[in-house]
């Protein structure tokens, strides 16, 4: 289960008009645990530099 810090949720919604509809609501909680999830893999060292993807890339191609 995603987690998203709640001072991020609620400086998220003070950007939201007075008046929104619940999917917008829902996309912005998606987008942000989205973020934050990329961002806990990023300090965890989970990620690809650009050369590993596209040397990946061109032995996928090759096969």
């Amino acid at each position: 289960m995603e987690t998203i810090p709640k001072t991020v949720l609620i400086d998220s919604f003070q950007n939201l008009p007075e008046q929104v509809e619940v999917e917008q609501v829902i996309e912005q909680i998606i987008l942000l645990a989205k973020t934050e999830r990329s961002r806990r893999q990023l300090d965890n060292g989970e990620s690809y530099t650009h050369e590993k993807v596209k040397d990946a890339y061109q032995n996928i191609r090759i096969q």
